[in-house]
């Protein structure tokens, strides 16, 4: 697999040597902005059809990352008395599938152990009252902070969670540390988009500057890498 600098400097030397205006501004973040938008789409569309799993080289941990306490109303200037734990970061936006933000893992930060329930806050809070409620921690997403329904007194004070997902733009886990204290991205990391998909990609971003298509094709639309000049 290529890098995120190498497929982006590809298409941009592409670009560089075919007809398009002089005059048309084309930077390496304007190619890195097509790039994350078309693998979204095409990802949207491969992964929300039924039985289709998403590989694990897409998926990107976001290490461990530090809870704080907030009042329930999520307000400014109004206090409920009542209190839940959310990330201190806000979180990236995740690939949006039809069933959902494709999020693989809420939980602990010691990997071996149960993951927490990733869900809506309509169904975390009915969950959160049933019978067995209590005993599981519920996860959801609050204004783009990841938040935790916590009924258990002795799990109340957790300090740190792990979150792990596709993320819509790569390079926004720049912004995060994994457990060796570096960036959760690099430019020089392999991209995360298989293979097959890599020329669509492509060959949609250079039509979109004008550029005829000039990669593979997969004609039998099998999602495998049976590719055809």
């Amino acid at each position: 697999m290529a890098t995120y600098n190498e497929i982006s400097y590809d298409i941009l030397e592409i670009l560089n040597n075919s007809n398009i205006s002089d005059d048309e501004d084309v930077s390496l973040e304007h190619i890195l902005y097509h790039l994350a938008i078309q693998r979204n789409l095409w990802m949207r569309q491969e992964y929300s059809k039924p039985g289709r799993s998403i590989p694990k080289h897409m998926i990107q941990d976001l290490g461990c990352l530090e809870l704080e306490e907030v009042d329930a109303a999520d307000c400014c200037e109004i206090a409920v008395g009542c209190y839940m734990l959310r990330t201190k970061k806000k979180m990236p936006h995740f690939l949006d599938l039809h069933d959902g933000e494709a999020i693989t893992r809420v939980g602990p930060v010691h990997k071996l152990m149960t993951p927490y329930t990733y869900t809506s806050l309509p169904k975390a809070i009915l969950a959160s009252h049933e019978k067995y409620g209590s005993k599981i921690i519920q996860a959801f997403l609050l204004n783009e902070h990841m938040t935790l329904i916590i009924k258990d007194p002795s799990l109340q004070t957790l300090t740190h969670i792990n979150v792990a997902g596709v993320v819509a733009d790569p390079k926004d886990a720049l912004a995060f540390k994994c457990d060796d204290g570096s960036s959760c991205f690099s430019y020089d990391d392999q991209y995360p988009i298989p293979l097959w998909m890599l020329g669509y990609v492509k060959d949609q971003i250079l039509n979109q500057f004008g550029v005829a298509a000039r990669f593979a094709k997969d004609e039998n639309n099998n999602a495998k890498d049976d590719v055809t000049p």
